[in-house]
């Protein structure tokens, strides 16, 4: 019993020290911006979910709720922050350029803004000596953003092909996990996110 109460001390203590510890640190800035759809065909809601739960884990902090390293701005200031800056800049801009002012406006040490622009599957007919069907399947994903500690937009991007016939691997909604995967170690999502702790 005397072991336990001596455990739950330690314990207890430890949560303590890291929660002052904690405090003293000013958290880290995060607009994450949900997945936007570019794309000539939309994804399910289910392929949707599973993307953004990609790009969830991989801004990922463990206990953040107890070491408050990042602070996550709400969506829907993210996105009147980007409006503004759309709406503030001159001419046709690309995307990765209004990065920056979105992170000027939202005071936000990393923007990150996943994006599909490529999403289509179709079949067609391969007439040969036995007639069979070929699936066409192509996905492609960039990641733009923002990274304050570098002052740097960044732009990375993946796609993935498929042409023959069907099988699960070319499916278009794997096609897309492995694009989404590919962008964001390219990225290096995870990486930006651990800044933190260097400041």
């Amino acid at each position: 019993m005397k072991r336990k109460i001596a455990l739950l001390w330690v314990l207890l203590m430890l949560i303590l020290s890291v929660q002052a510890w904690a405090a003293e640190r000013t958290p880290l800035r995060v607009a994450q911006f949900p997945l936007l759809i570019q794309s000539y065909m939309t994804p399910t809601q289910d392929v949707h979910d599973r993307l953004e739960k990609l790009v969830d884990r991989s801004l990922h902090v463990p206990l953040n709720g107890t070491l408050k390293a990042v602070q996550y701005i709400p969506e829907k200031e993210c996105w009147a922050a980007l409006e503004d800056a759309r709406n503030e800049a001159v001419g046709k801009v690309k995307l990765k350029d209004l990065m920056r002012p979105v992170a000027e406006k939202l005071k936000a040490d990393l923007v990150v803004m996943p994006v599909l622009t490529g999403y289509e599957q179709y079949q067609t007919m391969r007439w040969n000596r036995w007639g069979r069907y070929i699936v066409h399947s192509y996905a492609a994903v960039e990641i733009v953003g923002f990274d304050k500690a570098k002052a740097e937009s960044f732009s990375k991007g993946a796609s993935r092909h498929f042409n023959d016939e069907y099988a699960t691997q070319g499916d278009v909604s794997q096609l897309a996990y492995e694009a989404m995967e590919e962008a964001l170690q390219s990225a290096k999502i995870h990486d930006r996110i651990w800044t933190w702790k260097d400041r």
